[in-house]
């Protein structure tokens, strides 16, 4: 169906005055009483898949003088207001219309970022893309980059996280180092899915927490270094099609350690958790090979012009082999004793099942000095477990070898008693419920007035808001922390006894990534299994009869999967990757 169109000379001049981009649109406009509502390009985003468009711009600026009635919006093209409401809040969603079809109208404030590449995006190599962040105030930011799948489990959700890199050509022969969102200048950043997080706001909460309590012992050497990285929520589009909210996320690296160089000699040191095993967990001591990155459950990150483990497997000998008296004699002098009591703390306050082994760096700021922690990858906490689903369990302990090791120092000035002190002192300041809560109650509120838990629904059917998750993390919270300040005022002789866990798994599962077949191991004659899909739906079920059973999950689809494996005196879960 064809019309003729008419328009006033105000209208069409404004237009023309806006670029040529907007020619089109300009001879389309209905003659009419009200001008239409225009939004520049740089503030406007369509999803012609999920018919989504989303406006990073406050409606208030929206809403020029003469545009309050209309029910025109013109972005790529002209767009009809369905019904008879108008624009009037940002906190609300809006229908429109062009040639039939119907879109969702939402307004942001967040900042939204666009990649654009005609590659597809893998794990490796980075390809090249070109990127736009584009924030409500108008600042903009282009650049080329390489972008990556990054993540190990979490590779396997439909909702991938990302590495970026960003370059001065096309090719990736030259970085570039950009400031984004109020964070440190860098060419490489992190964006975050939370996929598995069910207010999108555990990482987020809980890495803020860690940097209102914990500071390095070396900052007025170093005073713009950083234990632990800074997040910033962004709404990400690949290709005009809307994935949803995203952390932008800086690294954990030399950079923000500000750790010593290399100089022909080792100074500062940086090494990251990447998998299970007993050099992370401090059960057992590999021999090491200099030629491979890996040892132990271990990755080399720092120096990156030699790799030499001996440094780290020393101290893991030492907290291993050394005997009591010689432990506590010399541990201060290799671990920053303030670094290791925080971080007990803070991951038995989130129940950080994930992040006492694997999951965490461990650094060295210069020759001759101790090693001390830094978190990382705190999504499987306050009462969430790594599939996102509610894990209510608020009566345990966290540990390691080294911390049981530290659990035993009852000495004056020694970790035990660090502790104690230490306790007090945040369960006064800012580990109570109230505190930590306010974060949490912050960033739900900030990301629903924007709509932001709809548009997740929307383009990612298997995500549904529950307002009620609040509640359960409060409640979650109140006891956890209860229960730790039971354990905490124990007496020294105590705690170790009665709260440590078995040094070794009861269970092991493997190959994994498996695609054929999975073979379990239990310490016990008789077991059941149970593997569970990422929305709890149970996938395989199975009842072992012998300690080493074989199961066949060549039928699962591909995907992430938990074993759950009952024993008469156990309990225990595995990850699972099937490909």
């Amino acid at each position: 169906m064809q019309h003729s169109f008419t328009f006033k000379c105000t209208i069409a001049s404004f237009l023309l005055l806006l670029g040529p981009a907007f020619g089109s649109v300009a001879k389309t406009i209905k003659n009419r009483t009200d001008q239409p509502i225009v939004v520049a390009p740089s503030f406007y985003y369509v999803d012609e898949q999920h018919h989504l468009i989303v406006i990073n711009k406050p409606i208030e600026e929206v809403l020029v003088a003469g545009t309050e009635n209309s029910s025109e919006l013109v972005l790529d093209k002209e767009y009809s207001l369905v019904g008879s409401g108008q624009l009037a809040s940002t906190a609300n969603t809006y229908m429109v219309e062009h040639a039939n079809t119907t879109y969702t109208v939402y307004f942001t404030k967040l900042p939204i970022a666009t990649i654009t590449t005609k590659y597809a995006i893998v794990d490796s190599p980075s390809v090249y893309a070109t990127f736009t962040l584009a924030e409500a105030d108008g600042t903009i930011t282009n650049s080329s980059l390489g972008i990556e799948v990054r993540g190990g489990n979490s590779q396997s959700y439909p909702k991938k996280s990302y590495e970026l890199s960003f370059w001065a050509d096309t090719l990736g022969a030259t970085n570039r180092d950009v400031q984004l969102l109020g964070m440190r200048t860098d060419n490489k950043w992190n964006l975050q899915a939370l996929f598995n997080e069910p207010m999108r706001a555990n990482s987020k909460v809980a890495n803020e927490l860690w940097q209102d309590m914990s500071h390095l012992y070396y900052q007025d050497k170093e005073p713009a270094a950083k234990n632990g990285i800074a997040m910033r929520y962004v709404e990400l589009f690949i290709n005009n099609e809307y994935k949803g909210i995203y952390t932008l996320g800086e690294r954990i690296d030399k950079k923000q350690l500000k750790l010593k160089k290399y100089t022909n000699t080792i100074k500062g040191e940086l090494y990251k958790g990447a998998y299970w095993d007993g050099a992370v967990l401090f059960t057992s001591l590999p021999n090491y090979d200099n030629k491979s990155p890996y040892w132990g459950g271990f990755e080399y990150k720092h120096p990156e012009e030699y790799t030499d483990w001996k440094n780290l497997y020393d101290f893991v000998r030492f907290v291993e082999t050394s005997s009591d008296a010689e432990f506590v004699k010399q541990y201060q002098s290799k671990f920053d004793l303030q670094n290791a009591v925080d971080y007990y703390i803070f991951m038995n306050v989130l129940r950080a099942g994930d992040n006492y082994g694997k999951n965490l760096y461990i650094a060295k700021y210069n020759a001759g000095e101790p090693y001390f922690y830094v978190p990382w990858d705190l999504d499987a906490v306050f009462g969430n477990n790594w599939m996102g689903l509610n894990d209510n369990t608020t009566n345990d302990i966290l540990t390691n070898g080294f911390y049981k090791r530290l659990n035993q120092d009852c000495s004056p000035l020694g970790f035990r008693s660090v502790l104690a002190r230490r306790w007090t002192e945040l369960r006064a300041t800012i580990l109570t419920t109230d505190y930590i809560m306010a974060k949490f109650e912050a960033n739900n509120t900030y990301l629903r007035t924007n709509g932001v838990y709809e548009r997740e629904h929307a383009v990612w059917s298997g995500y549904s808001y529950n307002a009620k998750q609040l509640d359960y993390t409060a409640s979650w919270l109140a006891r956890r922390l209860a229960y730790l300040d039971g354990v905490f005022s124990q007496q020294c002789s105590l705690l170790s006894a009665t709260t440590s866990k078995p040094a070794s798994p009861t269970v092991q599962c493997y190959p994994n990534p498996a695609t054929d077949y999975l073979t379990v191991e239990a310490t016990a004659a008789t077991y059941e299994v149970s593997i569970q899909d990422v929305s709890g739906r149970v996938a395989l079920q199975a009842t072992a009869r012998t300690p080493v059973s074989r199961l066949d999950i060549s039928r699962l689809p591909k995907g992430l999967y938990l074993v759950l494996v009952k024993g008469e005196n156990f309990v225990a879960t595995e990850k699972l990757v099937r490909n």
